[in-house]
């Protein structure tokens, strides 16, 4: 792997967009990626992203507050050349009335192509205490990472399983962080994706 040494450039976060969709009728459990053979570094040993992935959005499959099983899903762009594969998202809660509690085994992970094809990614998830000890971040580390390149215009969609959904009802905001590849990656914000939760009462 040969690297270009560049100077540091000031990347603007990108904010959320509206959402995608999706069952999982088409996902093929088959594992093609290869990291990408160009990568990019600062002079003092940081790699980072030429292009950044965008947040498109998230959505739940259950919206009921205090219910079980859902699944909330954030949706995300890849660029033609990010200039780094993709090795991490941290995904935390920043708003919302109750504090949400995930799983850390029950994360789906896979590449989507503008036809509807799902491949499967592997995946290790982490959930860690956030700056807000009262709230946890979600940690998922890509092996292999996303490769640099993305020549099928696919996008990355992440499933995370909560324990339960909130009991109050509201927005909830959840900020979505992405490092690129390397021993001192620089992550970049990318964005929040906003779920809303309702109570079948009213």
């Amino acid at each position: 792997m040969r690297k270009k040494v560049m100077p540091a450039i000031a990347l603007l976060p990108i904010f959320a967009l509206p959402v995608f969709v999706g069952s999982n009728q088409n996902l093929i459990s088959r594992n093609f990626l290869t990291p990408s053979a160009e990568a990019v570094q600062l002079r003092d040993g940081k790699t980072y992203f030429v292009q950044l992935p965008m947040l498109l959005g998230a959505e739940t499959t259950v919206n009921r507050i205090y219910s079980r099983n859902a699944t909330y899903y954030f949706a995300i762009a890849l660029p033609q050349n990010m200039g780094e594969p993709l090795q991490k998202l941290e995904i935390f809660q920043t708003e919302g009335f109750d504090t949400v509690d995930f799983y850390s085994n029950e994360t789906i992970a896979y590449l989507q192509s503008p036809s509807g094809d799902r491949v499967a990614v592997s995946s290790k998830t982490e959930v860690l205490p956030s700056q807000d000890r009262d709230r946890q971040k979600v940690t998922i580390t890509f092996n292999p990472p996303i490769p640099a390149n993305n020549e099928l215009n696919s996008k990355l969609v992440v499933g995370l399983r909560p324990v339960r959904n909130p009991r109050y009802d509201g927005v909830y905001l959840f900020g979505v962080t992405a490092s690129p590849q390397g021993d001192r990656p620089n992550p970049q914000f990318l964005g929040y994706g906003r779920l809303s939760f309702y109570d079948s009462r009213y």
